[in-house]
C-alpha cells in the first residue's frame, strides 16, 4: 500500500504556469503565517467562478477523479524553504484562527467538520520533497516531485511536510493546491492507494537544528548530517533498496574484473557487497568486514557464519588487533567513511591501503558536495571534492559518478590503482 500517489499533469507544464500567472498575478497574493511555515507565504484563493475549467479539467485526466472547483496558489517567496511536520485539521487551523477560506475548506457537515478533503498538489516551480507518515506501516515514505508533478495524500491524518530542492534561497516555490472531490480514498483499502509510486528512500536525520549565520550576515537554520559510529540497521536501510544497488554493483565489478582474492572493506555494514559478489557467482576470496556498529555487524556474523572465508568485526580502524588478516590483501573498500577524517583522509587512506596491508588496489565511495535529493539547510559531510591529490599520487584513478535516487544520491566511487 502506498500513502502518497504521483501523476504527471496531463498538460503542457509552462503553458499551465504561464496561464495562471496571468490569470493571478503574484501581486495580488496575501501573506499568510501559520505554524507549518512560521515565516510565511504568500497565497491566493481561487473560488469556484474563478477556477479555469479546462484547467481542472486537465488536472482531473491526470489523476482519473474529479476535483473540487476550488483551489489555492501559494509561492513562499524565499521566506522559508520548509512546511514543518504537521496535519491539517481544523483543530490546528485554530491556533491561527479561522479564515473565511478555512470555512470553505473543511467540511460543514457534523459528521465530517474538521477534516479537509484530500489534497492535490501541482508543482509549478522547483523540486520538492514530501514525505508523509504512514500510520499504519509506522515509517515515512517519501516523494521527490517537480514542476508538471502532481502529489495526491491524506493530509488530515497522517503527518506530513515538505521541503525544497534545487537552491531555494534563489528560487521561489510556487504550487497549486486543490482537493478530490469525493470521499471514498478516505479508504487506505481502496485500489487507489495499492497503485505502485515512486518511493526515494531517505534516511531519519535527528540531529539538532541550530542557528548561525549566512554570508549576509542574517540567521539561518541548519542542520549537519550526523557522523554515527553507532549505528541501527534500519538506520541506514535506505542503502539496501533497488535504488542505491548500481554504486555496490560497480565496487563488486571492479573486484570482479580485477580478480581480487584478498578483501578488507572498512565501514562494511552487513557486507552488501560480497552478497553481490555471491549472486554473481564470484565466491573465491578471503574477506574481512570491519564497522563499529554492533546490530549490522551482529546480523552478518549471523548470515555468513557457515563461510570460513568471510569475517566480521565491530571495532576501529584504529585498533591494530581488529585491522589484522592472516592472507594478503589486495583490494580495500572505503565505503563513505573516509569523510570521517576530513582533515588528514588522505594520510590515512595511504597509512591503511599501504603501509599496512600492502594492497595494490582500492574502492572510495563518497557522497558528492552537489546533491539532487537533499534538504535545505543540511550540512553535507563529503571529503569527494577533495580527491587531487589521490588523483596524482597513485597509478590510476577512475572514477564513476552516480545520480542515485535516494538521499543524497549523487555519489563518487573510485577505482583506485596504487
Amino acid at each position: 500500500m502506498s500513502i502518497i500517489r504521483k501523476f504527471k499533469l496531463d498538460y503542457d507544464w509552462k503553458e499551465f504556469v504561464r496561464e495562471l500567472d496571468e490569470l493571478f498575478p503574484l501581486d495580488i497574493y496575501e501573506e499568510h503565517i501559520e505554524y507549518p511555515n512560521p515565516l510565511g507565504i504568500f497565497y491566493h484563493n481561487i473560488t469556484e467562478e474563478y477556477f479555469p475549467q479546462h484547467l481542472r479539467e486537465a488536472i482531473e485526466r491526470s489523476i482519473g477523479y474529479p476535483i473540487k472547483k476550488k483551489g489555492w496558489m501559494w509561492d513562499w517567496r524565499c521566506q522559508t524553504t520548509e512546511l514543518l511536520e504537521h496535519v491539517d485539521t481544523l483543530k490546528a487551523a485554530h491556533h491561527t484562527g479561522i479564515s473565511d477560506w478555512d470555512k470553505v475548506v473543511f467540511e460543514d457537515e457534523p459528521s465530517k467538520f474538521g477534516r479537509p478533503p484530500l489534497t492535490v498538489n501541482i508543482a509549478m516551480e522547483n523540486d520538492a520533497h514530501l514525505y508523509v507518515y504512514n500510520n499504519e506501516a509506522c515509517e515515512y515514505e517519501h516523494c521527490i516531485y517537480g514542476p508538471g508533478d502532481i502529489v495526491v495524500f491524506n493530509n488530515n491524518t497522517q503527518k506530513h511536510g515538505v521541503f525544497v530542492l534545487n537552491e531555494p534561497d534563489v528560487i521561489p516555490r510556487r504550487a497549486l493546491n486543490c482537493y478530490l472531490d469525493l470521499d471514498e480514498l478516505f479508504d487506505t483499502q481502496h485500489e487507489f492507494w495499492k497503485q505502485p509510486t515512486e518511493n526515494v528512500p531517505w534516511p531519519i536525520i535527528t540531529t539538532k537544528l541550530i542557528a548561525r549565520k549566512d554570508k549576509n550576515n542574517k540567521f539561518e537554520a541548519s542542520q549537519k548530517v550526523p557522523l554515527q559510529t553507532e549505528y541501527s540497521f534500519n538506520d541506514m536501510a535506505y542503502l539496501d533498496t533497488p535504488e542505491a544497488y548500481p554504486m555496490f554493483e560497480r565496487q563488486a565489478d571492479i573486484i570482479i574484473e580485477k580478480q581480487c582474492k584478498g578483501i578488507v572493506d572498512m565501514g562494511c555494514r552487513h557486507g552488501p557487497v560480497i552478497e553481490i559478489l555471491h549472486a554473481k557467482g564470484y565466491t573465491d576470496f578471503q574477506y574481512l568486514g570491519i564497522d563499529t556498529s554492533k546490530e549490522p555487524i551482529e546480523l552478518a556474523q549471523e548470515k555468513w557464519k557457515d563461510y570460513h572465508n568471510i569475517e566480521f568485526r565491530r571495532g576501529s580502524w584504529e585498533d591494530a588487533d581488529v585491522l589484522h588478516v592472516d592472507f594478503d590483501v589486495d583490494q580495500v573498500i572505503w565505503s563513505g567513511v573516509l569523510l570521517y577524517r576530513p582533515d588528514d583522509h588522505y594520510e590515512f587512506f595511504d597509512k591503511i591501503t599501504r603501509d599496512t596491508y600492502n594492497s595494490p588496489n582500492a574502492i572510495i565511495q563518497e557522497p558528492q558536495l552537489e546533491q539532487r535529493h537533499w534538504k535545505a539547510g543540511l550540512e553535507l559531510n563529503t571529503i569527494a571534492d577533495k580527491m587531487k591529490q589521490y588523483q596524482t599520487a597513485y597509478k590510476k584513478f577512475t572514477e564513476y559518478h552516480y545520480d542515485l535516487e535516494i538521499f543524497a544520491g549523487r555519489r563518487l566511487v573510485v577505482d583506485v590503482t596504487l
